[in-house]
């Protein structure tokens, strides 16, 4: 019983946020570095790109480098990808990419949007944080709920 009401609480919280607090602060000025990140991936440029991303970053990645047609089927077409702002450390980030602030790209397909976060290159110029979700990129909240806070 107090297991449930500490997650009723959680929730509550969750969902009770003033907008202003839960609104996510971006910069709007891309890293090059990061927006040609965004290209190796949406390219699917696996020769090209491979050497780019490190660490965590990889395997997320390897999923977009190594492409097959089923994934066009799933995704339809690329229609649209647009810089959607560089955003401040906050929770969101603290939890899927290790506390980083991170340039955000959203990438509609004809089938599905998804919001890339691509952390800049470290001093070994390769990108070692990214992450990929369902959606756009003002749906951070629902993704960090699903997940829920640990």
């Amino acid at each position: 019983m107090v297991k449930a009401r500490s997650a009723l609480g959680v929730i509550v919280a969750v969902l009770s946020l003033a907008p202003a607090a839960s609104a996510q602060t971006r910069v709007l000025t891309a890293h090059a570095q990061t927006a040609s990140a965004l290209k190796c991936l949406l390219d699917h440029a696996r020769d090209a790109c491979s050497t780019v991303f490190a660490g965590s970053a990889r395997g997320t990645a390897t999923q977009w480098l190594w492409w097959n047609p089923n994934k066009d089927v799933e995704l339809g077409a690329l229609v649209s990808s647009e810089y959607a702002g560089t955003e401040a450390v906050n929770a969101y980030l603290t939890k899927f990419l290790n506390g980083r602030a991170a340039d955000v790209y959203h990438v509609k397909f004809g089938h599905q949007e998804k919001t890339f976060y691509i952390v800049p290159p470290g001093p070994d110029g390769k990108v070692h944080y990214l992450r990929v979700r369902q959606g756009g990129p003002d749906d951070e909240r629902t993704d960090l709920f699903t997940y829920g806070p640990g």
